[in-house]
């Protein structure tokens, strides 16, 4: 044996162990290797105004299904469509710009939120915008502070596709002082990850990848990777994919790949290509044993994955039955779990036919459910609901993964009516899902999801529920609201706090969470108080309440989202109510609480950390709600609302 030096020695150590020891070294080491990764959080911005996973998740269960045959050009803030079609080089290519699934407003960019000025904003591809501002939104969703990731190394691995945004900047021509230094950084698909870690001021690794549409499920795999072996202690995954230039869609539709009837229908007799998408995901990663250390709410955990190529396919863009079996058996063998307990799979399936039956026989057999009398094993793809998303596929299809697993759910599969004749599924135990249906086993649940990229890599991820945790007592919870006892243990009053970077901001942001929480049941205001004060950060535009319950809570947010409409905040003294105190845009307005002594001694502690809010301290939490007494769990809230402004040349939109 060689190694040197380094490796005789740790062989010498070895030998002063006892077997016992070995065994236990063995052990941790083999559990560091394979340990379940959580999803903590996510965020997203999907065609059809799915702007957040619950919004995903009730699209999905309702079956709805995008009209993107009938879509037309994607317009812009000021309703200027992106690409004039009149245009010669353009009307060609005009029956098919017209279908696809597309995001609007994408010309808007909140650069003040990230510390970004005009002229660097304008010159970035909005698809680095667009990723910022939903890693943002999904560390919000897992509630993660700048002060809660202090001292942590989080990784960032982001997807970068094509960068089609200078594109315009070719046709129209650049005039003479049109070159920019932000050009550069602009356009590299490099700053795709490090403009996060940069901006949201992250320490750790910070890496770009790019396998086409398996890309999102290859970051997760770079990352869960990172997770095991500790690189990292956190991980943000993300992808987007902007159909900026008209050209692509053209190419595309000159290699026979897109659907002359402007609908991915996989696994359906009608099935005859995809429809161009565009969107955004992003997911937080973090180790299971930590995120239950640190009270976290994971959707579901990743148990496995594997990324392969298979060498010897006939050309680039095939996707061999024999590498699409081998990718999913090496996903199986590292999350250890046996094919016949997987119950859900997430399919490539994009709307290519053949493509289709070659992905349903190849499940059938590496899954073992060749019998009819196999337990079922239903598939799907939510392409048909959103159309192909193509880099950015693997995020809904992940996304959805999860969220079914969270709910213990399939939601239906659009089509199934109209499955496919050619895919056996009477000589199998595949199976397409009518309408949301239960989880068809009890106890864990397991699911994967597939990607494919069109030059080779093909990615699998195995999935599994989050294992039940038996109920703890908790200041929070819905039957605790009754509870007497200390501020901090169910009956108020709680410091309810509110910040952002600028007053039309915090407006919104009161608004989202008024709109969030006003029909819903399952939250109290201590657990509100909690999460907003802990699980989100304080910039200085900031505002104060002091709410006992939650009407209290409810009518502080009415009134936060309204006093900001006009020119500034509204400035109102000498009103005498002790539950408020309010300061926004540094207009510094406390309510009547003139002397904290004259009011119960907990209404005044509430008070006091109201006040220290509005003089720009950090909230103290573990003051109000010890770690070693009770303390309401952080709840999964809308995170604070964007402002975009324009950062877009006009000529960009190829008129």
């Amino acid at each position: 044996m060689t190694g040197g030096p380094k490796v005789t020695s740790y062989i010498d150590h070895l030998e002063t162990l006892s077997k016992k020891q070995l065994m236990v070294m063995l052990a941790r080491q083999h559990h560091e290797r394979t340990q379940p990764v959580a999803v903590i959080g996510m965020g997203c911005r999907l065609p059809g105004g799915l702007d957040d996973p619950e919004e995903l998740w009730n699209a999905l269960r309702e079956g709805r299904v995008l009209p993107t045959e009938s879509a037309g050009v994607p317009v812009d803030s000021l309703g200027r469509p992106r690409w004039n079609l009149a245009a010669p080089d353009l009307a060609p290519l005009a029956p098919r710009l017209r279908q696809g699934a597309y995001l609007t407003d994408v010309d808007l960019f909140d650069a003040d939120r990230f510390g970004i000025g005009h002229e660097e904003a304008r010159h970035m591809d909005p698809q680095q915008r667009l990723l910022l501002e939903v890693a943002a939104q999904a560390l919000a969703d897992a509630n993660l502070s700048r002060e809660r990731l202090r001292g942590r190394e989080v990784g960032v691995y982001a997807v970068a596709g094509p960068v089609e945004y200078p594109h315009a900047w070719l046709r129209g021509g650049i005039p003479g002082d049109g070159l920019s230094a932000h050009m550069s950084t602009g356009s590299s698909p490099s700053a795709f990850s490090g403009r996060i870690a940069l901006s949201l001021g992250l320490d750790g690794p910070a890496v770009t990848v790019d396998t086409a549409s398996s890309s999102m499920l290859t970051a997760v795999h770079l990352a869960v990777r990172a997770l095991r072996a500790r690189e990292c202690d956190l991980a943000l995954v993300g992808t987007c994919n902007l159909l900026l230039s008209p050209f692509g869609t053209g190419i595309l539709d000159r290699a026979g790949m897109l659907s002359p009837t402007g609908r991915s229908r996989p696994f359906t007799r009608h099935a005859d290509g995809h429809v161009r998408g565009e969107g955004c995901g992003v997911v937080v990663l973090k180790r299971y044993a930590d995120a239950v250390a640190d009270g976290d709410r994971p959707y579901a955990l990743v148990r496995g994955s594997a990324v392969r190529a298979q060498g010897d396919r006939p050309g680039i863009s095939v996707a061999p039955a024999r590498g699409q079996k081998a990718v999913i058996e090496r996903a199986l063998h590292d999350a250890d779990v046996a094919p016949e307990d997987v119950q859900y799979v997430e399919a490539q399936a994009n709307g290519s036919r053949i493509g289709g039956q070659i992905e349903a026989e190849t499940l059938a057999d590496a899954y073992a459910r060749r019998s009819p009398d196999a337990p079922p094993l239903y598939v799907g793809s939510c392409k048909a609901n959103l159309g192909y998303l193509e880099t950015a596929s693997g995020a809904p299809g992940l996304m959805k993964t999860v969220l079914a697993l969270a709910h213990a759910e399939i939601p239906p599969q659009p089509g199934e009516d109209e499955a496919d004749p050619d895919i056996p599924w009477g000589r199998t135990a595949l199976r397409l899902a009518a309408k949301p249906r239960p989880w068809p086993t009890r106890g864990r649940r397991r699911a994967a999801v597939s990607g494919f990229g069109f030059c080779g890599t093909l990615a699998h991820v195995v999935l599994e529920s989050v294992p039940e945790r038996p109920a703890a007592a908790d200041a929070g919870s819905p039957g605790a609201a009754g509870a007497s006892g200390s501020s901090g243990a169910g009956a108020g009053p709680w410091p309810l706090l509110l910040s952002a970077h600028g007053a039309e901001a915090l407006a919104r942001t009161a608004a989202r969470l008024h709109r969030h929480l006003r029909h819903r049941a399952d939250w109290t205001p201590a657990a509100v108080c909690r999460t907003l004060a802990e699980g989100r950060d304080h910039p200085a535009v900031r505002y104060a309440a002091v709410v006992h319950d939650r009407a209290d809570l409810l009518a502080a947010l009415e009134r936060a989202s309204t006093a900001g409409r006009g020119s500034g905040f509204d400035d109102v003294h000498d009103v005498h109510d002790v539950h408020d105190v309010h300061d926004v845009h540094d207009v510094h307005d406390v309510h009547d609480v003139h002397d904290v002594h004259d009011v119960p001694a907990h209404a005044a502690e509430a008070v006091r950390h109201a006040r220290r809010h509005l003089a720009g301290e950090a909230p103290a939490t573990d003051e109000w709600w010890p770690a070693d007494g009770p303390r309401p769990e952080l709840l999964r809230l809308p995170g604070p609302a964007l402002v975009g402004r324009r950062h877009w040349p006009d000529h960009h939109n190829w008129i």
